[in-house]
């Protein structure tokens, strides 16, 4: 990189977050910034999401039973055609593989179990009642059952759907904007709000009926059926393990994107804000870039440039993405009328919030180079490779006359 004088033009540098890279000490980053001073390191927000939920499955006995318990159904359906017909001919839908990593699949098998309760209960018992079957598939069956009509099993099923219900959305929004982090951000920050509001009496008294309808409320148990670590009021008890689930994710967000606040000049592109800013000018912002960038910039140009553009709505153009604001301030000729303003726009749209997909899909790799093709040269995997990658201009290629013979 010495040959593009990167020293003075590196403003921001991203990885997955794993220590080799993100290590305040020895890692990449840090070797990084001592020799770029200006490049700010940005934990990949697609991976600090995953590990806010992977640690927040984490922290209590009964979280990780449930999920434990959870990845054996969709194990018990893929090893056997015969039990995914059964499952296929209730009108359910397949049960996605669970992932240690890839948290947003393990949302995906709570909402596949939440939204198909009544015909996975169905399709178990169906097997139950098959001749046909194996003795090892009517045990797992039978235990399965007994996990759908468990009522703590289904209270931390519908208390994981709400919160993936939110997350979800916030883990696309936050990989298809990977270069837009003022929007991430605020996407982090609705959805610090949205779990706030979920901690709530009535939400979890919503989220206790649900369960108590679909299984048997257990204030109704006898108290000699109940076992030690139920002895308390059950409500009291389901109340104080999902405040705890939510308490744990509340405090998790605010550490894991700590870092935001370090970012503070990113308000000054968010044109939502231009019309309070125009009022009040926003100096922490502006020191903020003048302290992690300041030597980009003259700092009385961009002040003026600044106040210019929160007062004049001609050229804030139609407010919408900053990268189409800065395709409208090229158009316009404004980048060398107000260069100071562009190179600032520049410097935000440059500083990406996503650095990997979180392993969304599994390696191209895996299906070129399998173990019956263990043999396969350098020369040809890099070659098949390139043609899976590329595979959008190899089928426009294809529909050429030509293409095979060739």
């Amino acid at each position: 990189m010495q040959g593009y004088n990167f020293k003075d033009k590196l403003v921001a540098q991203t990885y997955d977050g794993a220590a080799v890279m993100a290590s305040d000490l020895n890692g990449l980053q840090a070797k990084v910034k001592a020799i770029a001073p200006s490049a700010m390191f940005v934990h990949c927000y697609a991976h600090r999401l995953n590990l806010v939920l992977s640690q927040g499955a984490k922290c209590l006995p009964e979280c990780r039973i449930f999920f434990a318990s959870l990845s054996g159904f969709a194990t018990f359906f893929s090893k056997s055609t015969k039990r995914t017909s059964f499952l296929e001919s209730a009108g359910c839908s397949r049960l996605p593989r669970n992932a240690p990593t890839r948290w947003n699949f393990t949302s995906r098998i709570v909402s596949t179990v939440a939204n198909n309760y009544n015909g996975l209960l169905q399709t178990f018992e169906n097997i139950i009642a098959d001749t046909t079957m194996d003795d090892n598939t009517l045990d797992c069956a039978k235990g399965f059952v007994r996990k759908l009509e468990d009522f703590e099993f289904v209270f931390m099923l519908y208390t994981y759907e709400q919160i993936f219900s939110e997350t979800d959305v916030v883990f696309d929004i936050v990989q298809q904007r990977a270069m837009d982090v003022l929007y991430c951000k605020k996407r982090i920050e609705s959805l610090l709000a949205l779990v706030k509001e979920k901690r709530s009496e009535g939400a979890f008294q919503a989220v206790y009926a649900k369960t108590a309808d679909l299984t048997s409320d257990p204030r109704d148990e006898p108290m000699r059926k109940r076992r030690l670590t139920q002895l308390q009021d059950p409500q009291e008890r389901y109340r104080n393990l999902y405040m705890a689930i939510l308490d744990n994710i509340l405090e998790q967000i605010p550490r894991r994107f700590s870092n935001l606040e370090s970012m503070l000049f990113l308000a000054l592109a968010n044109p939502e804000k231009f019309d309070d800013m125009r009022q009040v000018f926003p100096e922490e912002a502006f020191q903020s870039v003048l302290k992690s960038y300041g030597h980009h910039f003259d700092s009385g140009r961009l002040r003026s440039e600044l106040q210019v553009l929160y007062s004049d709505q001609d050229l804030q153009g139609n407010r919408g993405k900053l990268c189409d604001y800065l395709v409208f301030l090229k158009d316009m000729e404004l980048d060398s009328a107000m260069p100071q303003l562009y190179k600032l726009f520049s410097l935000v749209a440059t500083i990406g919030a996503t650095s990997a997909g979180v392993e969304r899909s599994f390696s191209c790799l895996k299906r070129l180079k399998s173990y019956t093709r263990n043999t396969m040269g350098q020369g040809r995997l890099s070659s098949l490779a390139l043609l899976a990658i590329e595979r959008t201009l190899v089928k426009s290629l294809e529909k050429t006359p030509s293409w095979y013979a060739r």
